[in-house]
């Protein structure tokens, strides 16, 4: 089944929560102003990233001697959300701190898991800054 928004943007996605996210990034995306629509783009990144590494963590996938690598890949992804924000004046925009903390703390991450805990943390910041960057 299709679904579209009153802006004619058309999505095949079943699952409501998804299928707003979605709705969502059509409008920031569309909206023309190219620094929300890269700092979208970066969040997301970091948050597929994230998504990505948890389920992999948990299932033992990884080595705790990976710990470094991981903790590095994930804190350059987020470095690069704030970067492009401040960069871009959105530096003050809400979710901005709190991603900044979550950057902290996987800079300080000891374990593998700490890191996949993070991961609800950066996915709740990332429905807050999308928010932001629409104007909500």
């Amino acid at each position: 089944m299709a679904y579209q928004d009153k802006f004619g943007y058309k999505t095949t996605i079943e699952n409501e929560h998804w299928r707003d996210e979605e709705f969502q990034w059509s409008r920031i995306l569309s909206a023309g102003d190219p620094a929300k629509g890269m700092v979208l783009l970066y969040i997301q990144k970091a948050c597929t990233a994230f998504h990505e590494f948890e389920p992999a963590c948990k299932q033992g996938a990884l080595k705790p001697e990976q710990l470094d690598f991981f903790r590095r890949r994930l804190a350059t992804r987020i470095g690069h959300v704030l970067k492009t924000m401040k960069n871009n004046g959105l530096d003050e925009i809400d979710g901005a701190a709190e991603l900044a903390e979550i950057l902290r703390s996987v800079e300080s991450a000891k374990a593998l898991d700490e890191l996949a805990e993070l991961t609800e943390d950066v996915h709740a910041v990332n429905h807050t800054i999308s928010d932001s960057l629409e104007g909500r």
